[in-house]
């Protein structure tokens, strides 16, 4: 139902026209997600969709673009929703989702300096070897090589 405001309802949530599809596939899709919604101030009700909706946009970024602190932030929201009575287990899952691939994400990230770190110092270790090999075989030339007449007398 379209309210001169430039929202829409569904499921007793006003939101802006430009999410209205986002929250009735929310809703076609997890149906008990407001079931037990204890607050009925419109207002409030349309402050925990946004923050539904905040919280999919955010799960919906790479795990490189999001901090610890904004998944710390995402996980202390989804709960505060779901005090209030919103069943987010759906969304719950995917937070916790992109938490593992972050922490991953993270522990690859270090483990491959550590890795360009080890093969830094090995090229080292070889640029080094090779300076030794070429004045070994410098001086092996030099030892082997014959002596002339005036070399001698």
């Amino acid at each position: 139902m379209w309210n001169g405001d430039g929202t829409v309802e569904v499921n007793g949530f006003r939101v802006f026209y430009s999410e209205v599809d986002c929250v009735r596939r929310i809703f076609e899709r997890h149906p008990e997600t407001a079931l037990n919604v204890r607050p009925k101030n419109q207002m409030v009700k349309n402050a925990y969709m946004n923050n539904i909706l905040d919280l999919i946009d955010i799960i919906c970024l790479a795990p490189q673009e999001l901090t610890e602190e904004e998944l710390r932030d995402a996980e202390s929201t989804l709960l505060d929703l779901e005090e209030v009575g919103f069943k987010l287990d759906w969304l719950k899952t995917k937070l916790e989702e992109l938490c593992v691939k972050k922490k991953k994400m993270d522990e690859r990230g270090a483990r491959m300096r550590e890795l360009d770190g080890m093969i830094v110092e090995q090229r080292q270790v070889l640029w080094a070897l090779e300076t030794q090999l070429k004045n070994e075989e410098n001086e092996a030339v030099s030892d082997s090589a014959r002596l002339g007449f005036e070399d001698v007398v």
